[in-house]
């Protein structure tokens, strides 16, 4: 048996899992854990050939990760870190409906990479509105305030930019411990930033604005929550992981 079969074969293993249930939080594990020992010890796709999606996998795509909708700063500023983060480029498409412009966050990468990278901004999504509507309901509490509009809307803004900007922090963390062992995992690949600098050559940048912090108590403890987020180890989480920490 040769060195690589025992490893040849626990890949195929996972990719098979993956490809059965591919929104199961097990087959995304899978996915991860299948890509980190192809890449570890250098398998080729063509010996995982026996896994029907393999060149899926390794063709270069679009994965649009939202619907044509009126897009918040928070989720623009989110996407570019999850890109970032995991071996893609991101974008804005612009689309004419109903008298209005609506606007679409869309991935470009490789397919293996386009699956948990937009998996990935699900899941930190879904952190965002979570943690910040329960911090919202308890600045509220604490401070016996009356609710308005206009103090919630001050709120959320201040809490998500902190806690995004915690989430990043967190990112920088574990890609850097990431990177000790998996250097070519995180690094957006030389052919994906190669064409996409092609493709997007004569476009429009697109500029973040978030509007300014106004409550300085809520900043800081959206930062310190997206400091704990972890989405980057072999288990992504699930709904324990999106319960009030003691």
């Amino acid at each position: 048996m040769k060195k690589n079969d025992k490893i040849i074969k626990k890949v195929k293993g996972l990719l098979a899992i993956a490809r059965d249930e591919k929104n199961d939080e097990e087959s995304q594990s899978a996915f991860v854990l299948a890509q980190k020992l192809m890449i570890q010890y250098e398998i080729n796709k063509n010996e995982v050939e026996a896994y029907g999606d393999v060149s899926e996998l390794d063709e270069l795509d679009n994965a649009t990760v939202t619907v044509f909708k009126k897009l918040y700063w928070w989720e623009r500023k989110l996407a570019v870190i999850i890109a970032d983060n995991f071996r893609v480029k991101n974008y804005i498409k612009i689309k004419y409906i109903g008298r209005q412009y609506k606007k679409q966050i869309v991935f470009y990468g490789f397919g293996r990479d386009l699956e948990l990278a937009k998996e990935m901004y699900i899941l930190a999504y879904d952190a965002v509105l979570y943690y910040s509507k329960k911090y919202i309901n308890r600045y509220y509490i604490e401070n016996e305030l009356l609710r308005t509009r206009y103090i919630t809307e001050s709120i959320k803004a201040s809490y998500i930019d902190g806690f995004i900007s915690g989430l990043s922090q967190r990112f920088d963390e574990q890609i850097s411990k990431l990177r000790e062992s998996y250097e070519l995992l995180v690094l957006i690949p030389e052919e994906v930033e190669k064409t996409f600098n092609e493709m997007s050559a004569e476009w429009e940048s697109a500029n973040l604005n978030p509007p300014p912090v106004q409550i300085m108590e809520a900043h800081c403890q959206g930062m310190s929550d997206g400091k704990k987020i972890d989405f980057t180890g072999s288990e992504l989480p699930d709904e324990e992981d999106f319960k009030e920490r003691k």
